[in-house]
């Protein structure tokens, strides 16, 4: 019996030296990714602040694992993934077309140090720039650049839950766009005020650097004749008070100039932006914008031959969490 117990011991041993010499066989292989993990979407999303000019940039980090530091010189192959978005279209979206993804046409982007990123030795990381030019990108639509990692005897891809590929999500910001909290904006039936109807939230998307639009009422982002729903938002110059809150005119329209579905303001439209301090953490700052705003506009989609006027007015809110300590805006704010 105690032959037996040593037998069985030695042998637990050797088994788990050797899964440790697998173990670590594995840590040690170096592995070329890129650091662009896919959200919930399926997408990486990426922002840049809006200019004028169109342009901006976005350096990607591509990735060597391992245990040990690279010790040598890398040129990383990279290359534009013309088949991953045709797939993932089909998986999330099947054959509604309208909320496919598209792929970020050539003319507005460009790599200046071309297909190559080169990782120098000594460094575990280094980015991959990628310039942009988007002046004049519809943001009506979802934009993705799709890279992928080429293979090169050279280096090993790490293939692992595709990180050998980026699907870049492409979102435009300025002191205005993003998620509102819109459930005390009242829909009512004309000049009805009873049994208000209300959503939860509003995406508000830049058009320019004083400009953002939304859909009106309930319209919501998958609906196939959302695009002639787009209320436009310009918000006109502020007035700071002795506390610093900053209010200011919006005038509302419709972003398409034939005005389809009769978007029309009234009453006083404004906007309200405030800068507070974190309570717990000194370096962080909470930057609250709301938005008061009364539209009319008329649904003659859902049934042509009886179109229905509707009234929004209310109040819609966004706050925006930024870590003073990050130099980088798009990575100090809290997305």
């Amino acid at each position: 019996m105690k032959n037996y117990i040593i037998s069985s011991l030695l042998g637990l041993c050797v088994l788990c030296s050797s899964c440790n010499d697998e173990w670590k066989d594995e840590l040690y292989t170096e592995m070329i990714s890129f650091k662009a993990t896919p959200g919930s979407n399926g997408v990486h999303d990426i922002y840049m602040r809006y200019q004028p000019d169109g342009t901006g940039k976005f350096k990607l980090p591509v990735i060597v694992s391992g245990s040990q530091n690279n010790a040598r010189d890398i040129d990383v192959k990279i290359s534009v993934d013309n088949d991953t978005i045709n797939d993932l279209n089909i998986e999330k979206y099947s054959n509604r077309q309208d909320l496919w993804y598209h792929q970020l046409p050539e003319k507005y982007y460009s790599f200046p140090t071309g297909n190559v990123c080169h990782i120098p030795s000594g460094k575990n990381t280094e980015t991959y720039q990628i310039d942009f030019n988007l002046k004049g990108i519809d943001l009506n639509e979802k934009w993705i650049l799709p890279l992928s990692i080429d293979s090169d005897p050279l280096y090993v891809q790490n293939l692992w839950k595709g990180r050998n590929k980026a699907l870049l999500h492409i979102h435009l910001f300025n002191d205005f766009s993003g998620e509102y909290a819109a459930n005390a904006m009242n829909i009512y039936l004309g000049d009805n005020n009873n049994d208000p109807a209300t959503v939860s939230s509003r995406e508000l998307r830049v058009v320019d650097e004083k400009s953002v639009f939304f859909y009106a009422g309930t319209w919501w982002e998958e609906d196939e004749n959302r695009d002639k729903y787009k209320v436009l938002v310009t918000f006109g110059e502020g007035i700071s008070d002795e506390k610093g809150v900053v209010t200011g005119p919006v005038e509302i329209t419709a972003m398409d100039p034939d005005n389809p579905t009769h978007i029309k303001s009234y009453g006083n439209c404004y906007y309200r932006r405030s800068i507070e301090n974190h309570p717990t953490e000194p370096f962080m700052e909470k930057h609250v914008t709301v938005i008061y705003l009364n539209y009319y506009y008329t649904d003659n989609t859902s049934d042509p031959l009886n179109p229905i006027r509707y009234r929004a007015t209310g109040s819609m809110a966004m706050q925006r969490t930024i870590n003073t300590l990050i130099p980088d805006e798009d990575q100090a704010i809290q997305w």
